[in-house]
């Protein structure tokens, strides 16, 4: 509520409603100052130089009629609540100002210094409460308008981001698209090869490539679930002397980084016999120079 004093605008056109409400106010305990203007251009200067508390409006002045008085001076004066005083009693009026923006809207004929204090009081206080209100709604629509605004954005990068991505994944699904048909025009080719080749991991020894000829070649001294193994059957070199794991050609490629070229090794076929291959391996670098592959290229000799 508003302290003491209260700065009081009447804008008044009758002398005697001014005296009269002037001595209404000074039988109540509230300590104000009144100022009376009896045109409404009179009073929009007077706003205009000079800070009020509140305005108490006749609406019909010498300069302005109805409720169109009401419209210019809130107009004029939109934070300064308004309290309506007229001498007609029309409902239809005192609705309209009330939704309009008035605090309060009374009968000159009608009211006391008590009434009239109580509604000067009671329009300040809703007034201010309007402030805080209008304050805490432009506080919210300005932070809906940034949070919309910031949404906005992260919604923008993101769609750059979805595309962007789109069109990786476009590539990526080109690029294996464009691998597959190279890994099988290399299938193909390796398969029309006259000799054996197998390309195993450096790191585990799984087969990773294996061409027609390999498995003709293998199919001689390799059993179906060897094929997991680097070395499931027993090489000799030509002196008859039975290689180790580590002997292997392929093996030493893997290891040591050797590149092998027709070694000759007889093998021990399934049925016995011995069969000679010629091996040649070499191993298989990333950018780096580490070894991650290596690859044996397996030729037959002759039969003993």
């Amino acid at each position: 509520m508003k302290k003491n004093p209260i700065n009081i605008l009447l804008i008044e056109d009758s002398p005697e409603d001014a005296v009269i409400i002037r001595e209404m106010l000074r039988d109540t305990n509230i300590q104000f100052n009144l100022k009376h203007i009896n045109k409404l251009k009179k009073g929009f200067e007077m706003l205009f130089n000079e800070n009020f508390d509140v305005i108490l409006l006749d609406l019909n002045l010498p300069d302005s009629w109805g409720f169109d008085t009401f419209i210019r001076t809130y107009d004029q004066a939109s934070e300064t609540p308004i309290v309506i005083l007229s001498g007609f009693d029309d409902e239809e009026i005192a609705v309209t100002a009330v939704r309009e923006g008035a605090q309060d809207y009374m009968i000159k004929g009608e009211i006391d210094g008590k009434l009239l204090s109580r509604s000067i009081y009671y329009a300040i206080e809703r007034k201010e409460i309007e402030k805080e209100l209008m304050k805490t709604h432009n506080d919210l629509r300005k932070l809906i308008e940034w949070h919309e605004e910031e949404l906005k954005e992260t919604e923008e990068k993101l769609n750059l981001e979805i595309e962007a991505h789109r069109k990786t994944e476009k590539k990526l699904i080109e690029g294996l698209q464009y691998l597959e048909i190279e890994k099988n025009k290399f299938k193909t080719l390796i398969d029309q090869l006259p000799h054996g080749i197998i390309i195993v991991d450096a790191a585990d020894g799984s087969h990773l490539v294996k061409n027609k000829k390999f498995k003709e070649i293998s199919d001689t001294f390799l059993k179906e679930n060897d094929l997991e193994d680097i070395f499931p059957f027993k090489g000799f070199y030509p002196d008859g002397t039975q290689l180790k794991t580590e002997d292997w050609p392929l093996m030493r490629s893997i290891v040591m980084g050797e590149e092998i070229e027709d070694e000759i090794i007889a093998i021990l076929k399934n049925d016995g016999t011995k069969t000679i291959i010629s091996n040649s391996s070499i191993p298989i670098r990333d950018n780096n120079g580490q070894i991650i592959m290596g690859m044996s290229i397996l030729s037959d000799v002759d039969e003993i």
